[in-house]
Parts: structure tokens; C-alpha cells; sequence
């Protein structure tokens, strides 16, 4: 399947909605939220259970969100709802559609959720709805078909999460070597024991192997030839190689590594999430292995 460009997403959009919500966004004028995360519903989108109905011009729309992102800062919503469903292999499932949704609207509620250990300055929030009326002209594309529209920029999305691990890895990197080379044990820097400095050079062979990936997978989204295998690759190998290289340099700055005096505990609490949000990695290697048993009719 492949993945589109958000420009030819925005350009699929109604003129009010790319007047009033999208291009605001972009510019920097407004600030949105997606709102697909529920308590029962995390990976397994279609299991959703928050709903919009239909009455006259408006969605109805009743449900709890959470995990979602900077919702108490945001001006509107991208809300992912259930308008219906469909028997499916495994069961009934969700029919879902997106709607554009305003923060002041009434019958919602936004409120701060838990605090996260990775990336403190980040605030996750709870969404409440309860009879709040979306009129239909805010809705994103056809009714049913939000799954398809989101896999249309999840993509990207996930290809951004592989750039901020490949970003963060080298930093990690960087800093790890330099204390290597200056921390002395035993008379010499600790570099020099193979035990330190091999870990530095996987670190430095895997960041480089992550890159790839990364440039490959966004020159094929340029190119309109971006697959979802393609970004789920990225975005499961570079995750997964920052994770290891903040571990590895907790480890190489031995003690200091967990103090807060130094910003190593802060870039290995952050590194953790990468490999949850914007789809786990079990996700990806779901994507990736779908991808590779179609090509041989499975």
C-alpha cells in the first residue's frame, strides 16, 4: 500500500475545512490534536467504542479519548469516531470516520491525564464527550472511511519518529564517545577497553544503518512510492536503535549515567516511548511481515 504525502491529503479537503482548520495549522495560526487513543482501544483501532451519530446536519458524538497529545493547547481536534461497523474475519468491527472538532464546543471535556516518564515537558490528556454535536461539514473525507485516511499520513508520521530517533541517537552518540575518551580507569581512557569501545562502534554502525533507512524511505515519500512497510521499517529499526544506544550509554557513563546532573537519564527516559506511540513496534512488524505474505497471495 502505498502512503501519500500530506499535500495531497490537504488538497483532498473541503475548501471550509482547509480555510478554517488545515491550513491555520500549518502555518502555525492554530494548533491541533489527533484524537484516536482509547482506554479499550490502543492498537487495535477498530475496537474503538467512542461514537457519532447522525441527527439532521450534526454528528452526536459520546466517548472517552486518552493519550492524546497537548489536547489542553490545542484549538481543534481531529477526533477518530465510530459511525457504524461491519461484520468483519474477527468479529463485528468499527466503521470509523474522522470529524474536526472545536475545542470550545459543547459537551466536551478536556483534562490533564497522568504525567509521562518520557519527555516531561509533553502533556497527554483525557477527552470526554458527552451529546456533542460536530456538524456534518467538519467531517474529514467520506463517512466510514477514516481508517484509510489515516493510514494516509500515519506514514509520515512514522517516518518522523525514525528522524527524531536517528537525531537523538547521534547526539547520544556523540556525547558517549566524548566521555569515553576522557574518563580515565586503570590508566588509561575507558575507550580503550574493548568492553566500552566496542559498544560504541554498534552504536555508530546501527545509527548509520537507521539513517539509511530513514533517507530511503523519505526519498520514496517524495517520490510518491513510499510503502507502508517501507515507514514501519524505519520507524521499528530506528526506535528500537535509539532504545539501545541510550541504554548502552547509561552504562558507558557508569553512576553518572542515571544522575540528573547530566542529561543522560533524560535522553534514555525519552527513548522509550519511540517505540510506542505512532504505532508500537509489534505494530510495525505486524505491517511488515502483511506486507511480505500479500506478495505471495497469504
Amino acid at each position: 500500500m502505498l502512503v501519500e504525502r500530506p499535500s495531497n491529503i490537504l488538497q483532498a479537503c473541503q475548501g471550509e475545512q482547509r480555510d478554517r482548520y488545515l491550513l491555520p495549522a500549518i502555518r502555525g495560526e492554530r494548533h491541533d490534536c489527533v484524537a484516536m487513543t482509547e482506554p479499550g482501544a490502543g492498537s487495535d483501532v477498530r475496537s474503538m467504542t467512542t461514537s457519532a451519530v447522525r441527527d439532521g446536519q450534526d454528528y452526536v458524538v459520546h466517548g472517552t479519548k486518552h493519550f492524546i497529545s497537548h489536547a489542553d493547547v490545542a484549538d481543534f481536534i481531529i477526533l477518530f469516531a465510530a459511525t457504524g461497523s461491519e461484520l468483519a474475519s474477527r468479529g463485528r468491527r468499527s466503521l470509523v470516520t474522522v470529524l474536526l472538532v472545536d475545542c470550545d464546543t459543547p459537551g466536551l471535556t478536556i483534562r490533564r491525564g497522568p504525567a509521562c516518564v518520557s519527555n516531561r515537558g509533553y502533556h497527554q490528556c483525557e477527552l470526554v464527550f458527552s451529546a456533542c454535536r460536530v456538524p456534518v461539514a467538519n467531517r474529514l473525507g467520506e463517512e466510514g472511511q477514516g481508517l484509510s485516511l489515516m493510514d494516509r499520513w500515519l506514514g509520515a508520521s512514522r517516518l518522523t519518529v525514525a528522524a527524531t530517533s536517528v537525531g537523538r541517537a547521534r547526539r547520544v552518540l556523540e556525547a558517549a564517545a566524548a566521555w569515553a575518551a576522557r574518563r580515565e580507569q586503570f590508566g588509561q581512557p575507558i575507550g580503550r577497553f574493548q568492553g566500552i569501545g566496542f559498544q560504541l562502534a554498534d552504536m555508530a554502525t546501527e545509527l548509520e544503518a537507521a539513517e539509511m533507512l530513514t533517507l530511503r524511505a523519505a526519498a520514496r515519500l517524495d517520490a510518491g512510492m513510499m510503502t507502508a512497510a517501507d515507514a514501519a521499517m524505519a520507524k521499528l529499526y530506528a526506535s528500537e536503535m535509539l532504545g539501545r544506544a541510550c541504554d548502552a550509554a547509561v552504562q558507558i557513563f557508569g553512576g553518572m549515567g542515571l544522575m540528573s546532573e547530566l542529561p543522560v537519564e533524560r535522553w534514555w527516559r525519552d527513548a522509550r516511548v519511540e517505540r510506542i506511540w505512532d504505532g508500537t513496534s509489534e505494530i510495525q512488524r505486524h505491517i511488515i511481515a502483511r506486507s511480505l505474505l500479500r506478495a505471495h497471495g497469504a
